[in-house]
């Protein structure tokens, strides 16, 4: 045993002697101190356990995100590119002829009785405009289906004139399409159908959010089809410039402002959208107020990914594709699509209601949306607060998710729900420990399309414009009527000479 023992251990020293690692040597080394070589034995550890913590802080940081982002910048010709889809939304909810919300609302602060029609009319549109607390509503906590029938007749009426696309005159009414969003009715162009958007399960309102083209022949991530000629949609401008983009006039009457509804506001939202993607125009938008000439120079950007990283995971890599993640409500995965979605499932799931904007399965008989094997309604005006408290907690569930620093955001959501009376004991700290049982983890998209808009504006004198138009109309007009009766003083007395030989003209 003896002998085995010294076999080893001569080995040992053999192999620390010929050894290129550093210290190694001095462990083996005949007649060496104990202490020494104890010393050596720690030093060769602790850089041992460096090297490892190293190799882990690597492997972890790869198993985090195993892709490195290379923002290669290359140039796309604009016709592979479609014009972003664009939508309108008015400021002034409501028609003043069929439906005055500033004179109901002083009425209502007043403590006037208002007549069953008018009190109807206005707890709908309170979930529209900005709500007050203070006025006395029914507080119902839903609606029923008539809610999108008043709305819907109420809503002012949109004029849209001189519509151009490539100096091309076109038929407004036909490009841009009725919508619910979450600033009410908006109205959309060149955005795909609701057919080519959502499943069939999801029920929408009459003839909203509809257009008779189809958009098969382009998807976000490969673009246009090669057969796709000029005539596609979604359409796409041939070329960049002023003179290739869409222009259009709104025209506003005066009995089509309210200022009550959004704090006095005037004019119009406009957001700028890719195709597949539902519009948030109460999040991202840009305003064309009254009297104004509004002029906006967009910078589309298109994100494509490598073929090669469709083989890492959608963990690995931190993006989904188009049709790898299945939507409850989306025919196509989005990053804002499943955005909408999971607010859709939270506010259901904290409210047993939806708002009416967001996306459903309603049994239109029994005027509920079925969601699984539970059925509810559509969210009314007593059901406000829950649903605002709703949103500031799923801000606060995504950004937690999205391994965002999400101290500030924490913080303002925070504020913003102290605001809430029912939620005046919700702190800072509770906010940091809830926790959500929502199984919602929204990942970028990995070929995405966005626009950028570049924002200038003049004022703009219509009625001087106008003033001219009439005026010169009159102008030509009052001309013509003096060269006829010039004519029938001279050359008509003459030719009736020569023909007839009186100057009065034929006989009768």
């Amino acid at each position: 045993m003896s002998n085995k023992c010294t076999s080893i251990r001569n080995y040992f020293r053999e192999y620390c002697s010929r050894s290129s690692v550093h210290g190694f040597q001095y462990i083996g080394e005949k007649k060496r101190p104990i202490f020494e070589r104890i010393w050596w034995f720690f030093v060769f550890a602790i850089c041992l356990s460096g090297c490892a913590f190293s190799i882990y802080t690597v492997y972890k940081k790869w198993e985090q995100s195993p892709v490195i982002v290379n923002l290669a910048n290359s140039g796309t010709p604009i016709y592979k590119i479609p014009f972003p889809a664009v939508t309108i939304c008015p400021e002034s909810k409501s028609a003043e002829d069929i439906f005055n919300y500033t004179d109901v609302m002083l009425k209502k602060e007043r403590g006037e009785l208002l007549d069953p029609l008018e009190d109807t009319r206005f707890e709908y549109m309170s979930l529209i405009c900005n709500h007050d607390p203070n006025l006395r509503l029914s507080n119902n906590e839903t609606f029923p289906e008539e809610f999108f029938d008043v709305v819907d007749d109420i809503k002012p009426k949109f004029y849209l004139e001189n519509c151009l696309f490539m100096t091309v005159s076109d038929d407004c009414s036909s490009f841009f399409f009725p919508i619910l969003t979450s600033e009410g009715i908006c109205y959309t162009g060149n955005m795909l159908d609701r057919s080519e958007i959502f499943k069939e399960n999801v029920v929408h309102y009459k003839n909203y959010h509809q257009t008779n083209s189809s958009g098969e022949n382009w998807t976000l991530e490969d673009g246009y089809a090669k057969e796709a000629g000029l005539n596609v949609y979604p359409i796409r401008a041939l070329a960049s410039g002023a003179m290739n983009g869409l222009n259009f006039v709104i025209n506003t009457p005066k009995k089509n402002r309210d200022f009550a509804c959004k704090n006095s506001i005037q004019g119009y939202r406009v957001a700028l959208h890719s195709p597949t993607t539902i519009p948030w125009p109460s999040q991202k938008f840009f305003r064309i107020p009254l009297h104004q000439s509004v002029t906006a120079t967009i910078q589309p950007t298109r994100i494509t990914i490598s073929d090669r990283i469709k083989t890492y995971s959608p963990k690995h890599r931190n993006c989904y594709f188009a049709n790898e993640r299945p939507l409850r409500y989306f025919q196509k995965y989005t990053f804002s699509n499943c955005k909408l979605e999971c607010l859709t499932n939270y506010t259901l799931m904290m409210c047993h209601c939806v708002n009416f904007f967001m996306p459903s399965r309603w049994k239109a008989k029994l005027t509920r949306i079925v969601s699984g094997d539970n059925t509810t309604e559509i969210c009314g005006t007593g059901k406000i607060k829950c649903m605002k408290s709703a949103e500031c907690k799923f801000l606060i569930f995504i950004s937690r998710k999205s391994n965002f620093s999400n101290s500030v955001v924490l913080m303002q959501a925070a504020y913003l729900l102290r605001n809430l009376k029912t939620l005046d004991n919700f702190t800072y700290e509770d906010l940091k420990k809830s926790q959500m049982d929502l199984k919602c983890y929204c990942l970028p998209i990995c070929s995405d399309l966005y626009y950028d808009a570049k924002i200038t504006q003049t004022d703009w004198d219509w009625n001087s414009w106008l003033g001219f138009r009439r005026n010169s109309t009159e102008l030509r007009e009052l001309m013509l009527s003096l060269m006829e009766i010039l004519y029938f003083l001279s050359v008509r007395l003459i030719c009736n000479k020569r023909l007839f030989g009186r100057w009065t003209g034929p006989e009768d």
